[in-house]
């Protein structure tokens, strides 16, 4: 198996809705580990509505700091070939790249690559605004867990829409390996039979709802799609995207 690179996860110690604390952090990362994931950004929310001023923002990205360099001492001591980053996932509103507090939100390994979320009621027409208008701020947008959008699964035929403006689309590990039935298995097949899917990421939010564990979608992907597509989508993409390097 190829090593696995993860763009998407919350396992920063009592910073987000992610691991509680230091603890449940080192037990993540262990798992993490053990699961053949050898590359981690780590992406704390990034809410502006969350924060009452810059001096707030100042102050979680601060403790966001704190955490990752424990996180670094640990996978030093422990897994000396763990590579560690850190960006955002940043929740998209209409002024959130134009504010006076856009460049306190980071970027996936301070590159250009801007992993975003929507809210799931989100038109096709309003992600294709956000798209477009990210991309002329200069940063490519990476749109976490695609699979949420309840109208884009209604009509994935936009999903190349959104490619062709130069979006990139990441779906949740989990959504892989337990959508058996319904309007998102049906999404999904269709991404991958298009070659859409760019990244598969863990969103990893504890040790034991949403763990940090990516290779058993891996391994169902190469079983229906190819090895070639799981090593794009798990390994070859992420690790260009932590890069800074452009896929298109």
């Amino acid at each position: 198996m190829f090593e696995i690179a993860d763009i998407h996860c919350h396992m920063l110690g009592g910073v987000d809705d992610g691991a509680k604390n230091t603890d449940e952090m080192k037990i993540m990362l262990d798992i993490a580990y053990n699961d053949g994931i050898r590359h981690i950004c780590f992406t704390p929310h990034f809410k502006t509505y969350h924060f009452k001023d810059s001096d707030s923002i100042k102050a979680y990205n601060k403790l966001a700091d704190d955490q990752f360099e424990v996180a670094k001492e640990y996978a030093k001591e422990k897994y000396p070939d763990l590579h560690l980053y850190i960006g955002n996932e940043i929740m998209y509103h209409a002024g959130v790249i134009d504010s006076s507090d856009a460049n306190l939100c980071r970027r996936i390994n301070n590159g250009s690559y801007l992993l975003v979320e929507f809210q799931p009621e989100i038109t096709i027409f309003e992600m294709r605004n956000a798209v477009s208008k990210i991309l002329r701020k200069g940063f490519i947008p990476v749109i976490a867990h695609v699979e949420r959008y309840t109208e884009l699964v209604k009509k994935p035929n936009f999903a190349w829409e959104l490619k062709e403006y130069g979006a990139l689309l990441q779906v949740n590990a989990s959504t892989v390996t337990k959508a058996k039935f319904g309007k998102t298995k049906a999404f999904l097949n269709f991404l991958f039979k298009k070659s859409y899917v760019d990244v598969i990421a863990s969103d990893a939010h504890s040790k034991d709802v949403y763990k940090p564990i990516i290779s058993n979608a891996a391994e169902k992907i190469s079983k229906k799609y190819g090895e070639a597509t799981a090593k794009r989508v798990c390994c070859t993409n992420p690790i260009a995207i932590i890069n800074n390097v452009k896929l298109f």
